[in-house]
């Protein structure tokens, strides 16, 4: 085994700290409402532009195995809070930064870890106990989607798109179950919540612009079943006529069914293809089809209507009374499936100037749907802008040294890192970060604990009053994942290569 075959000791644990610390120092400029833009460029001459920390940490070619790893818990952080991933990596940075420090004072990697996972524990109880706060406010909701805005291509319209969110969430119940489609044209102003299904497709037989109607909801199709692959059937003349007349007397009595419930026209939705001979059929009738539609959205159409999803035509019950609406947008045909009955299906329609612009809009959208539902489900909030965190390391820095010994240096360490993220808002907005942070601490301890960076005139002021708030399992998770991943970086002491994989 060669010198660069392995890493050993220290030196594994300097390189991989150093890797994961220029991560962060990447996203480091995106935080806050004044943080920077990335432009990100692939080889193709593809560009995206943003300050979204988890797509600039997904499109970032990161090869260094600690590097990767300070990416994987941005995406920890996205898949379970929807946003906060650059906190989470800014402070993962930062407290390896401070370790490094540590280790100069003498301080065993196992010494740190433990301190650091005391930490960690300490920091989230106390944010649960004495941080956070209750409301099931709408206001309050609207404060959040506000916040997670902030600094982003929404805010241009910031009003409008939070309660575009609140109403989003509202109506679905949970931001997984709120259907975006984006429309290039016109500006992000003109985004709405429309109550029903939008799906690319479109009819069949061509119909009405709208109609009103009765529909179903097939899952099967209604063609004629293809031999499997490598199969070969010998057939004579007269069986392949018999055959023939068969498979499509089959398709003919399912067409029947359809119509029998259908007897003044409509609507019929198929998961799968639809054979000429049922379409002619159907048009006969005025029936109109629309095949091939995925699973989630047949689902979604049951919820829409209250109508079960049907194997066969055999097996139709139900019909269910809708309007579909026709729309042509950029040479795609999309319909546009509502009901009068109350439901839980809603879809944001976001517009915006050109591509780019949307898929912006999108990824602020989520983050957005993500923090309203976080809140809504728990009626728990912080204050925003680092308040949080500043409040945690007041209550580590009174406490550590009831611990005593080497894992108070770690506990007061761990303290330390938690400021960067208010540190680094406000020197993202040209102020003095250091100046920022005493600020803080003194009114936190004059007891006006509401207070965080002012990014317009520099200092500090009350953010509860302006409304800057954000999800208690944000912040918890933020702390939580980067003490993880700080923590495994730490405990690596060798780093050798791979035999390759057979």
């Amino acid at each position: 085994m060669t010198e660069k075959d392995s890493a050993k000791g220290g030196k594994a644990q300097i390189h991989n700290i150093r890797a994961a610390k220029t991560v962060a120092e990447t996203v480091k400029t995106t935080l806050g409402p004044m943080g920077m833009d990335k432009m990100m460029v692939d080889g193709g001459g593809n560009v995206i532009v943003t300050n979204d920390g988890a797509t600039i940490l997904r499109e970032l070619d990161v090869s260094h195995p600690g590097g990767k790893m300070i990416a994987e818990v941005a995406r920890t952080q996205e898949s379970l809070c929807y946003d906060g991933t650059t906190s989470t990596v800014v402070l993962s940075g930062q407290l390896l930064g401070n370790s490094e420090m540590l280790f100069e004072k003498g301080l065993h990697p196992n010494v740190i870890c433990r301190g650091y996972h005391e930490a960690a524990q300490m920091a989230v109880k106390y944010l649960a106990d004495e941080v956070a706060q209750d409301s099931q406010d709408r206001d309050r909701l609207v404060h959040v989607a506000k916040t997670a805005i902030t600094g982003k291509t929404l805010e241009t319209a910031l009003d409008a798109v939070a309660e575009l969110c609140v109403s989003a969430v509202e109506k679905a119940g949970d931001a997984e179950s709120v259907k975006v489609v984006s429309f290039p044209g016109g500006s992000l102003e003109d985004s709405y919540l429309y109550n029903g299904v939008i799906v690319n497709k479109d009819f069949v037989l061509e119909g009405e612009n709208k109609t009103w109607g009765p529909m179903l909801l097939i899952n099967t199709g209604l063609e004629t079943e293809k031999a499997e692959d490598n199969v070969q059937v010998q057939l004579d003349a007269k069986s392949y006529q018999s055959f023939k007349g068969a498979s499509k007397a089959d398709l003919i009595s399912s067409a029947k069914h359809i119509v029998n419930n259908l007897t003044h026209g409509g609507v019929v939705f198929v998961r799968d293809g639809v054979s000429d001979t049922v379409c002619s059929h159907l048009k006969k009738n005025g029936i109109m089809v629309v095949r091939r539609m995925p699973e989630s959205v047949m689902r979604s159409l049951s919820r829409l209507s209250g109508i079960e999803i049907v194997q066969t035509p055999e097996e139709i019950e139900d019909v269910a009374e809708v309007s579909i609406t026709r729309k042509r947008r950029n040479d795609v045909w999309y319909l546009f499936v509502g009901s009068e009955e109350e439901n839980e299906e809603a879809t944001l329609v976001l517009h915006g100037a050109t591509t780019h612009t949307l898929e912006e809009v999108e990824r602020g959208f989520d983050d957005a749907l993500g923090v309203v539902s976080l809140v809504m489900k728990s009626g728990q909030f912080v204050v925003g802008g680092g308040n949080a965190y500043v409040r945690m390391a007041t209550h580590l820095r009174q406490h550590a040294a009831s611990v005593g010994g080497r894992a108070q240096m770690a506990i007061e360490s761990f303290a330390d890192a938690l400021e960067v993220i208010p540190a680094t808002i406000a020197e993202n907005a040209g102020h003095d970060p250091l100046d920022t942070i005493l600020a803080m601490r003194h009114e936190i301890l004059q007891g006006r604990v509401a207070v965080g960076p002012d990014v317009t005139e520099g200092g500090v002021r009350d953010l509860l009053a302006d409304g800057v708030v954000e999800p208690v399992a944000l912040v918890r998770q933020a702390v939580l994942s980067a003490s993880e991943v700080t923590n495994a970086i730490l405990r690596i002491d060798d780093i050798v290569a791979r035999r390759p994989v057979q």
